[in-house]
């Protein structure tokens, strides 16, 4: 039978049609024009038929009679009819070609110009002069205006890009122009047919970019920016924001922390900041002006269910997105002062345009697979393995030769611990085993993501809109994992009068969280992934009395099947608005009032009921926690541009904002239920340990902030900003901080001494800066002792009631600084076909905030301080090419690539090193001893491992201390002594660097192609020189531990593994980890990648007449993403494996459809 949440895709595609028919429906209705206007010119009217109706207007600039005043008074009328009226009595004829209205001067007014310069006429030879005008693909342009060079004589072309220009100077010349193409003068040469192909103006290097409080033309940018516009992305099919901008900007580096739906990503700036694990290394995320705050879902009480993660941008639509801009060096940043040492992300979002309304709308459908699942042992197999393994460890445990000096004869007479070895399955066992249980099948599904997105976008000359909503549905290839996410946006522009303008931008979602209980990476606390990887398969999921049985041998490991009867659910509701006033009160002067707010609430769920092990020994594990956070903020800025004879130019911008943050939060929680029936509705009903908490928190900023740029000869610009921001965090001497940068960039292009590249070069520009920005993300009052009520117990288990001092006052506590010095060069070459940019940077954070060790008796043995000193450098290249462009078909590219490191300069004064660690380490080092090989049977152990066992890890001996005579180590200046040379022990000198933990190089590459009416691009990114275990693989490939004494499963390689009658010289035996030196590095893989995130076709339908009258555009795709990871790693994925079963990423196949009406 089906059921109504079976029927709920019917009733949304329902939903989403009925509106969709309304709106094709007042298509039809607005097809008539109505216009009312007296006495205005009839340049003016004509915008306004336009912008009314389906049709454009292409007429010649010096066409007379346009700036005649005149009044029009239609209702319900055709376009035609309208403009039919509007030119009665003009000397204006109009002629209709499709949806174009070319205007051009009547015969009469011809043939009067013609008798009028008969005289000049005579005494130059003419000749008529037909052609056609193109792009650079071969389209014809409409609408070019063709005029004779010194008179007012031209045409414009029609449809099909032809002209006709009659009596023209055969010595004369012809201008070409039209918007948006470089204007061209071609000599007429007594030629009387001149084709004429346009190229495109650069707008690469015109183009405006947003950077804090403002605009600037990329060729005057003198800070760092990258700028990702959205038309290069397919949105519609993206499963999230930040998976959307991978590659796509060079020093941007996106890691997914989690795959499970609405898990988080690690967006990281050129590294981060470089700060201490106190402070924040999550850039500053301004949408439309407003900074907004990073949320992750509230915990759950409950250590076997995961923290929750969430990506910081999903409450927003990706179909909403205009751009995004990476502000990168202090030059940049510095404008957002004390938050933005991690660099800033601005996203814009889409805005109304004066015209129709064009309604816009996107649905899409995909499934998911597994890209790479865990590879278990059947029944069978695990059957024989753990008959293997237990004789393998029965053997070490007994030191039967080759693990010890005994025979197998003695082992067996005198067994270790009186206990006899006992074959577990017996080969007619084995031999009638059936199938087992499949743990992993029976948590996995093929996932699904479906979404549907409207807008509607329009306006006129006064008031502009965008209106969207969208709905978000990911059900993960993890059974119990789901995000949905409904959300509309509305932005508003209303110019009042030339003064006054205003406008609104709010954003309303909800997320709706499905959790499934991902739990901690260990044992008994393991989520429902890694219980299903290390459950063993001879385990029924369910028995005869529907009960879920657990493992025999450990009792404490959890069923995984009833970990599905776990409820986690989350919720978070947000509201992210502003309002702004815009006020011109005379030319170049503008200011600029904003005030906004970022509402978010959550909410999260969870009940573990008695049908799972531990909710059953709880008497079932109820939890409710809810969190309230709000960001209130105002702004005013004004902005002056003046020029000075046109060489000096100036932009002058200063502000003040004022922001509070405030939020607070509640966990309750409970156990012993009698059913689990209530979940967490009737928390007061448990017997058990009631927990009950709140917390809160309030922290205000001011700041003040300026800007100046100064532009000489438009070749020298100098850009200079100055913030100063004050925080109720820090103490009260401290509690202010200043924030300088200065850049400078020389267009050398337009250097006399460039003249001679000037055909092919566009831009050549050097850009230098310093500056400085600030972190005051360390929580509140940071600088104040606190006190935190009591945990503890009594003797007889009582709570106890009181509070307890926690930390210790700092008075003198003060913001952490970094400082940046950048230095870059921007290349364009042949019209903007070929762009370069590349960045070397160097940052340095000073004033590390971080905890100090007080080394003294007090009950408090820490302080908040600033201790240390880091550095970041790195460099930065950006490749954007147009390889090919034709008629019929376009290749575009881009590439970036950046590479950082972060080491320490400074260490705290009370820093005490190992013996091999430096002061300049790597911030993300990496120590081991080094393993060089496996021992074998027969060999002699080295002498620095006298009891090493055969199929254990060799470490070598690199280092040794310094000894006194009495055999001690010598210690001088606090650290020990090397003398770079074996000892002959193994001990920590023989530990050394490996490396960084942080990516090496980061690689995109993008490629987007036409043809025709089709398109196609694909999305390369990667990173190298990394490495790193595989977690999964120690947990239950490396070893047969876990099978041999607990009935685990694992993976198949620890078949491969060595064992006496199979030795190996690349995999030790299951005992490696039982060596007291260790196993080095034996296990650390090159883990570096490159992954084809996305591959995308699409196709626009042509759109014939018929069709035309309701739709402008259809376009249909199908997309897939993590389509294969080429990587020498041998666990699930380099990217996603922080921890042993973490979720799995997934291959997804989407088809859709994008019309426009």
């Amino acid at each position: 039978m089906k059921t109504l949440r079976s029927c709920s895709i019917s009733w949304t595609n329902l939903r989403f049609i009925v509106f969709l028919a309304f709106i094709i429906c007042s298509q039809f209705l607005n097809a008539q024009v109505n216009v009312k206007i007296d006495n205005q010119p009839i340049r003016s009217i004509l915008k306004t038929i336009e912008k009314n109706s389906d049709f454009t207007f292409f007429f010649n600039e010096g066409l007379p009679e346009l700036d005649k005043n005149a009044s029009l008074d239609v209702s319900d009328v055709t376009a035609e009819i309208a403009v039919k009226q509007l030119l009665q009595g003009t000397n204006i004829a109009y002629a209709i070609e499709g949806k174009t209205i070319i205007l051009t001067a009547k015969e009469k007014l011809e043939s009067t110009r013609a008798s009028s310069t008969t005289s000049s006429r005579q005494s130059v030879q003419r000749s008529n002069v037909t052609g056609i005008v193109t792009d650079e693909t071969g389209e014809p342009l409409i609408g070019v205006s063709v005029v004779v060079k010194g008179t007012t004589t031209g045409v414009i072309t029609n449809i099909d890009g032809r002209y006709s220009l009659n009596n023209v100077p055969v010595s004369g010349t012809l201008v070409f122009s039209y918007v948006g193409m470089k204007q061209m003068e071609v000599s007429v040469e007594s030629r009387s047919r001149i084709d004429v192909i346009m190229s495109m103006e650069s707008k690469i290097i015109d183009e405006l970019v947003v950077i804090g409080y403002g605009t600037v033309k990329k060729r005057d940018l003198t800070g760092s920016v990258s700028s990702v516009k959205t038309d290069n992305i397919n949105m519609n099919s993206t499963i999230s924001i930040g998976q959307a901008l991978k590659g796509k900007a060079a020093g941007l580096t996106i890691v997914q922390n989690s795959a499970q739906p609405g898990g988080g990503l690690d967006i990281l700036v050129r590294g981060g900041s470089g700060g201490s694990a106190y402070t924040d290394d999550t850039p500053l995320y301004v949408v439309d002006g407003v900074p907004i705050s990073t949320l992750d879902q509230p915990g759950s009480n409950n250590e076997r269910l995961d923290a929750g993660t969430q990506g910081v941008l999903n409450f927003i639509n990706p179909n909403d997105i205009a751009s995004i801009e990476v502000l990168k060096d202090a030059s940049a940043t510095a404008i957002y002062g004390a938050r933005a040492a991690a660099g800033v992300i601005l996203i814009t979002t889409k805005r109304g345009e004066t015209g129709k309304p064009v309604v816009n709308y996107s649905t899409s459908l995909a499934i998911q697979k597994h890209s790479n699942i865990f590879d278990v042992f059947k029944l069978k197999e695990w059957m024989e393995e753990r008959n293997t393994s237990t004789w393998d460890f029965w053997m070490f445990e007994n030191d039967v030769y080759p693990y010890g000096n005994r025979t197998l004869e003695q082992a067996m007479a005198s067994p270790r611990n009186g206990v006899a070895y006992k074959l577990p399955y017996s080969d007619t066992q084995i031999a009638e085993a059936g199938e087992g249980t499949d743990w992993v099948d029976l948590v996995t599904r093929d996932g699904s993501i479906q979404q549907h997105s409207l807008g509607i976008q329009g306006g006129t000359e006064f008031t502009k809109y965008m209106v969207s909503l969208n709905y978000y549905d990911h059900k993960g290839i993890i059974k119990n994992s789901e995000v949905k996410r409904y959300s509309g946006r509305i932005n508003l522009d209303q110019t009042i009068n030339d003064i006054f303008k205003t406008g609104v931008n709010l954003t309303l979602s909800r997320m709706d969280n499905d959790n499934t209980p991902l739990g901690e990476e260990q044992y008994e606390k393991s989520g429902l992934i890694r219980a299903a990887v290390q459950m063993g398969p001879h385990i029924q999921a369910v028995d005869e009395n529907s009960n879920y049985p657990i493992n025999p041998l450990l009792p404490t490991q959890p069923n995984p099947y009833s970990l599905l009867t776990v409820t986690d659910k989350g919720k978070m509701d947000r509201l992210l608005a502003n309002v702004f006033l815009l006020i011109e009160p005379i030319e170049n002067l503008t200011f600029r009032l904003n005030v906004g707010t970022d509402l978010a609430y959550q909410k999260r769920s969870t009940y573990m009921p008695k049908t799972t092990l531990h909710g059953n020994l709880a008497g079932g594990l109820a939890s409710l926690n809810q969190t309230s956070n709000q960001s209130y903020l105002a702004d005013i800025n004004g902005t002056y541009t003046f020029d000075i004879a046109d060489i000096h130019k100036f932009t002058v911008m200063a502000g003040a904002s004022a922001e509070k943050m405030l939020g607070d939060g509640h966990n309750l929680g409970n156990n012993q239920f009698l059913t689990d029936g209530f979940k967490w509705y009737n928390l007061q009903s448990g017997e058990g340990t009631k927990v009950v908490g709140s917390w809160g928190y309030e922290n205000e900023f001011r700041s003040f902030f300026s800007r100046l740029n100064y532009s000489l000869l438009d070749r020298y610009l100098f850009t200079v900003t100055f913030r100063a921001d004050g925080a109720s965090v820090f103490a009260k001497n401290h509690k202010w901080a200043y924030f300088p940068s200065v850049a400078f960039a020389w267009n050398m292009v337009d250097e006399s001494f460039m003249e001679f590249a000037k055909p092919s070069l566009d831009l050549l520009k050097l850009r230098l800066s310093y500056g400085q920005t600030g972190n005051s993300s360390i929580g509140s009052n940071a600088f104040a002792a606190y006190y935190a009520a009591s945990a503890w117990n009594d003797f007889n288990k009582n709570p106890l009631t009181g509070v307890f001092n926690a930390r210790l006052e700092n008075p003198n506590l003060k913001w952490e600084t970094t400082s940046v010095y950048n230095a870059g060069i921007d290349v364009s070459f042949f019209n903007s076909k070929i762009n370069v940019v590349l960045d070397y940077f160097r940052r340095v954070t000073s004033d590390l905030l971080d905890m100090k060790a007080l080394n003294s008796y007090h009950d408090i043995s820490f302080v908040m301080d600033n201790i240390g000193k880091m550095q970041g450098s790195g460099i930065e290249f950006t490749l954007n090419t147009k390889n090919i462009t034709r008629r019929n078909f376009t290749w575009q590219t881009d590439f970036t690539f950046s590479q950082f490191i972060n080491k320490w300069l400074e260490r705290a004064p009370d820093w005490k090193p190992t013996v091999y660690q430096n002061v300049d380490d790597p911030t993300a080092a990496y120590y081991s001893r080094i393993a060089i090989g496996i021992l074998q049977t027969g060999e002699t152990p080295p002498a620095s491992q006298p009891d090493l066992k055969p199929g254990q890890l060799i470490i070598e001996d690199i280092n040794g201390y310094k000894r006194d005579l009495n055999g001690d180590p010598v210690v001088e200046n606090g650290r020990f002594v090397l003398t770079g040379e074996p000892d002959g022990i193994i001990d920590d000198a023989d530990t050394k660097l490996m490396g960084t933990l942080d990516p090496g190089p980061v690689v995109g590459l993008n490629n987007r192609f036409t043809f025709g009416n089709f398109d196609f691009s694909f999305d390369i990114n990667g990173m190298f020189k990394r490495r790193m275990m595989d977690p999964t693989y120690m947990a239950y490939g490396a070893s047969a531990d876990g099978i041999a004494q607990y009935g685990y499963n694992g993976l198949r390689i620890v078949k491969d593994r060595w064992m006496p009658d199979k030795p190996s010289t690349t995999i030790p035996s299951s005992f490696f980890g039982w060596s007291r030196y260790g196993y080095g590095d034996w296990f650390y893989q090159d883990a570096w990648y490159l992954r084809l995130q996305s591959i995308s076709l699409g196709y626009n339908l042509p759109i014939g007449n018929n069709l035309r009258k309701v739709f402008s555009s259809i376009r249909f795709f199908a997309d897939a993403n993590n389509l294969f990871v080429l990587t020498p790693y041998t666990g699930l994925d380099p990217e996603t494996d922080s921890y042993a079963a973490a979720y799995p990423n997934a291959r997804t196949y989407t088809i859709g459809i994008d019309v426009k009406f």
